[in-house]
């Protein structure tokens, strides 16, 4: 069965490129320098209730946040992030090690794997089905897995949401992330007429080990698998996206492990 949608729009958010724009001056062979102390901004909450986020569900919103005009109230949402909430976690690993077990409510609230879900329809008042997906090293192909196969089978738009950070020391040395990374695509199941489509995408389920990703086209943009983030896994699929609207724009195939020997095979094309 093959799977189709429509991109909408696309976001993406890294202290390597901080927004869509600085990652396609990346692909263009541009440079953008890195910024040491880059915390994405929201503007679906107040400064105050952002703090209260953890940094992971920050970057999960930042975001949605780019891709959710494109997308209907009713719209899905899929959150994919391999490791969750490192920061959380070690703060209560620490605690139930200790005899007091002192841990603010606050951070139970974000320890769950669906804090990001749940705080982006709070805060932006979205009313749709939320699934939150880990996946490993496959988050990535079983993110996009899941929001195609809602797209294709409700009918529906979806806002797909993949993100990972840096887990703090000692949950570092066991999955060493060196760079917050998130990207978000938003899908639908057709285009719309004058509607700025960026491309059409098909998955396919394939009985057969994932070759290697071939890093991106261009040197500077390789820096994002460099950094051991998951999420670099979607950097090929993104750039074949964005070139999607060029006027040299050829189909690309790119596979995704979805785990176990099987393959999800994207191909992505020009809008018609």
């Amino acid at each position: 069965m093959t799977l189709r949608a429509v991109v909408k729009t696309a976001g993406f958010a890294s202290p390597l490129a901080p927004d869509l724009d600085a990652f396609s001056v990346l692909l263009g062979g541009g440079h953008i320098q890195a910024a040491p102390n880059w915390n994405p901004t929201l503007a679906c909450l107040t400064a105050r209730e952002a703090r209260r986020l953890s940094p992971h569900t920050r970057l999960a919103l930042s975001v949605a946040e780019q891709v959710a005009p494109a997308l209907p109230e009713d719209a899905g949402w899929v959150f994919a992030s391999s490791s969750g909430e490192g920061e959380t976690l070690q703060v209560i690993l620490e605690a139930i090690s200790r005899p007091d077990l002192l841990i603010q409510p606050l951070r139970f609230q974000n320890s769950v794997h669906n804090a990001a879900a749940g705080q982006w329809t709070i805060a932006a008042r979205r009313q749709g089905p939320a699934t939150s997906i880990a996946a490993y090293d496959e988050t990535v192909g079983v993110g996009l897995l899941k929001a195609l196969m809602q797209v294709a089978l409700e009918q529906r738009a979806v806002g797909l949401i993949m993100f990972d950070g840096p887990l703090p020391p000692p949950l570092h040395e066991k999955r060493p992330v060196d760079c917050a990374m998130a990207l978000a695509m938003a899908l639908a199941p057709a285009s719309t007429a004058a509607s700025g489509d960026l491309a059409v995408i098909e998955g396919r389920l394939v009985d057969e080990v994932p070759e290697p990703l071939e890093p991106p086209d261009n040197a500077s943009a390789g820096c994002f698998a460099e950094t051991g983030n998951p999420i670099a896994a979607a950097v090929p699929l993104l750039s074949a996206i964005i070139g999607a609207g060029s006027a040299a724009a050829t189909a690309h195939v790119i596979r995704l492990g979805v785990g176990g020997s099987r393959a999800l095979h994207v191909s992505v094309e020009p809008v018609a």
